[in-house]
This record gives structure tokens, sequence and C-alpha cells, in this order.
């Protein structure tokens, strides 16, 4: 008989990103984070709350992450959540000053004799692959929030996201996961060069349907636009033991770049965001899109990217069509 090995756990991680303390998950269904002594973790930090956040976990075995009305916020992936989220392995919390890493998968292990038998198997489970990660989300979004009010921001991100979902999927990208107001989508396959462009044009597509859903919003004085990031590179993909919820999930690098990249499209100048290892497979690049050496957080070393408007991208893709 095959045994399954679940683990869950989440990482406080230092400066340099390495864990400093850990916490197992597993036993127990609900976890309270917070400054005060009744909480399970006990972060004794000035800017965290008293009672910050909590995960729980359903009985499906998919864990969510709740703000317990804290006053800096919860933080998934660099987005604030105003709702349950679900966590996905390798997803990064952050309350205040402090970074937290949760870690879910689950391992099958067979007993020696069927070991030959399952390596197939364990192989197709978690796989490594190229992937182009496009990560888009709502700008200013908090400040919106503020003035339309919770019933008509849940009711603007349900029609967002089937929209953008749609869009997605018409342009043969695999939507990630919706983190609140942004969605990480990818695309894989050996014709990477084809994936990059379905994925800027997924983008594009975006940028329209979402200003169009801002217009038709009461009260929505100011356009609402998104920024966007691709990132392309190596990826862990597989079942990472939540199957009741989705097939498949990307964890890797090439994964936290693109979230980074993508939280720098708050200039005015920049819309866009295109990694250096996506620009590689994108034709006459220099003559579309501007350079830069971008400083990201978590990293010591400057890198490169190419950045442009959403209407600069527009004429790129008219041109090369």
């Amino acid at each position: 008989m095959t045994e399954t090995l679940e683990q869950a756990f989440l990482q406080e991680l230092n400066e340099n990103g390495s864990p400093k303390n850990v916490w197992n998950l597993k036993s127990k269904t609900n976890f309270r984070l917070g400054r005060g002594p009744e909480n399970d973790v006990i972060l004794p930090y000035s800017w965290v709350s008293r009672k910050h956040t909590m995960v729980q976990q359903e009985k499906s075995g998919i864990y969510n992450l709740m703000d317990l009305g804290s006053s800096n916020g919860t933080y998934v992936n660099n987005k604030r959540i105003y709702s349950p989220t679900i966590l996905n392995n390798g997803d990064i919390i952050t309350l205040g000053k402090t970074t937290i890493r949760f870690v879910h998968f689950v391992e099958q292990k067979a007993p020696a004799a069927e070991a030959e038998a399952t390596l197939d198997m364990t192989i197709a489970y978690i796989q490594r692959e190229v992937v182009t990660i496009l990560v888009c989300d709502i700008h200013d979004f908090t400040s919106i929030s503020e003035k339309l009010g919770n019933q008509v921001v849940s009711k603007l991100l349900q029609f967002w996201t089937k929209k953008v979902g749609a869009i997605i999927q018409e342009h043969d990208g695999l939507v990630d996961k919706f983190i609140g107001d942004a969605v990480m989508a990818v695309w894989t396959g050996t014709a990477v060069s084809r994936g990059i462009r379905n994925a800027l044009r997924t983008a594009l597509e975006i940028s329209v349907a979402t200003r169009k859903i801002g217009e038709s919003v009461p009260g929505l004085r100011t356009p609402l636009a998104i920024g966007a990031a691709l990132n392309t590179g190596e990826a862990m993909m597989g079942n990472m033991g939540m199957t009741s919820h989705r097939d498949s999930t990307v964890i890797g690098d090439v994964v936290n770049v693109a979230f980074r990249l993508e939280s720098l499209t708050v200039r005015d100048d920049i819309d866009i965001i295109i990694g250096k290892d996506t620009a590689k497979h994108i034709d006459e690049v220099d003559k579309f899109f501007t350079k830069r050496e971008l400083t990201l957080k978590g990293k010591q070393e400057k890198i490169t990217a190419y950045v442009c408007t959403f209407d600069q991208l527009r004429y790129y893709l008219k041109m090369t069509a």
C-alpha cells in the first residue's frame, strides 16, 4: 500500500529569506497569529495587531487565511486581503514587517517493493517546466474599497474575476489563482514564444475590460486600471495535495519575481513589465520596449527588465501581427 504523508506549516523568514521560526499546522484546524498571548503563533512586534490573522483548514484540506480586523492589514503575495483567501504552497504572507511563507504539500511514499512500479506516477506528480507567468492587479484598490464600501467592492470583484478568467482561457492560459484584486495566470508548453504573445494579448485585453467595468461603477470618479508583469522561467508544477480545489499549481522564483515586478507598475509611464528571460523570446524587443535596471525586494542585485504602456503594447501587437 502507498502511504500518503501530508505536511503543512508556516515559516517566519528573516531578511535573507531564510526560515527563522517554523510552526506546524497539522495539530489544529484553526491557527491564530498575533501579538497577544492568546494566539497560537505569537509575533511580539509593534506592527502586528493583538489579534491579527487566522489560518483555517477546511475538511477538504484547503487552507484559508482571514484577517481579524488588524490595523496594518494582512497581505498574500503583496496583495491585501479583505475576505477569506485560499493559501497555496509557497504563498508569502506579510504582516507589517513580518514575512511568513506557507508550505503545504503531499508526499506519496511507496514500500520498497512498490517503488519501481510507482516511479512513473511520482514523476508525473511534480515536474519541472518552463512557464510564462502573468500577474495583473487593480491599481489603488485599497482606496477604491474605502470609497465604494464592501458590498459594491464584492460585486465588482466577482464580475471582474469572471471576465478576467474568460479572457485568460480564450488565450490558452490557465488561471492559477485570484488573490483579491489580483490574478496569476500561467502558460506552459514547448511553444514559449507563442505563450508569451498570448500572455501579452491577455494583459492588454484585461486592461481594456477593467477600464470598461470601472466606467459602469456608480461613484467611481477615477478610471479603473491595472498593472501587469510577465516573467518566464523554470518552475515546479504539479498536484500539491489540493485535488479537491484544482489539478495543479506552480511554485518557484519565476513566480515570486513576477509578483515583485508587477508591484513596480504604479508609475505613470509603466503599465506592464517584462522580465529579461521573457524578453529573450520577443523579436526586436528593444524597438518596442524600454530597457530598465530595477531593484526588487529580496534581491541584492538589480535585474534587467523591459517596460511599456498599454498603448505601446497595442502598437507592438499590431506591428508584429
